[in-house]
């Protein structure tokens, strides 16, 4: 398989393979922490505006939203990605480099629906091979980003250089889906208990059992607007979580893989 790393800083499959490279959690999620806390408004607003948009497709589509929201969803971690590259080179950045190019865009939705197709393949046959595409699939979006690499080479890259160190890779992911978890439950408790506790004087209280949900009968009645704030709480505390992973596995592939055209990625 050929492999696009004639640019400065980048390194090719078979060079990380061969000299071999180290998965830096914890470094990473310090980059990751920074990057967030240089640019929070436009991290969180980002995050949160593709959150909601992953959110609400599956509602208005039930069946083709699945897939076109977790192509948001690439989309969202590869425009971290992007401008976690941009402020470690020092430049400035605006709300519009969270986007990568349309180009860009079409080859991650493509790289969504057939790296789907694998896992989901892998997974039917027995779940461990599914799981095994998950991790390995890791950095094939920031392949394409970066290198402009065609689907099916940035899948096999990102698989053949996460095959080194899977199990590094998956400690990787574990951590990002950690921070979602940590930063949604202290979002409800700082940001969603007051708000909820503000709104429940304005909302009425209502019968779980004339929600539109499949429970059992309880009989057990909730205020909407402490709902509404616990969920504005965890939606803000998450996208938090989600806005640090992103940026942290941004520099896990630029410390792995090194930035082939990160000056480019808009052109």
């Amino acid at each position: 398989m050929a492999d696009d790393s004639t640019a400065s800083g980048a390194r090719s499959v078979e060079d990380i393979r061969v000299r071999d490279y180290t998965v830096k959690t914890f470094e990473y999620l310090r980059h990751g922490w920074g990057a967030f806390t240089d640019n929070p408004v436009g991290f969180l607003g980002f995050t949160l505006a593709l959150t909601f948009a992953s959110q609400a497709v599956p509602l208005l589509a039930p069946i083709f939203g699945q897939l076109l929201s977790m192509a948001i969803q690439v989309v969202m971690f590869a425009g971290l990605a992007i401008v976690t590259w941009k402020q470690a080179k020092g430049g400035g950045t605006i709300f519009a480099d969270f986007f990568p190019a349309w180009k860009t865009t079409a080859q991650l939705v493509w790289c969504t629906v057939v790296g789907l197709l694998l896992i989901v393949i892998g997974f039917v046959l027995f779940v461990l091979p599914g799981i095994y595409l998950v991790v390995g699939y890791t950095f094939s979006y920031l392949l394409i980003v970066d290198r402009q690499m065609g689907v099916w080479q940035a899948l096999e890259g990102s698989r053949r250089v996460v095959n080194k160190h899977w199990w590094g890779v998956f400690g990787l992911m574990l951590m990002m889906l950690l921070l979602v978890g940590i930063g949604g439950m202290i979002g409800t408790g700082v940001l969603g208990v007051p708000i909820g506790y503000v709104l429940s004087g304005w909302f009425p209280e209502v019968s779980l059992d004339h929600l539109p949900f499949a429970l059992p009968a309880t009989g057990m009645t909730i205020n909407l607007g402490m709902v509404v704030g616990l969920v504005s709480g965890m939606m803000v505390g998450g996208a938090v979580g989600v806005a640090v992973s992103g940026s942290m596995l941004g520099a896990a592939y630029a410390d792995i893989f090194g930035l082939a055209a990160s000056s480019q990625l808009h052109s």
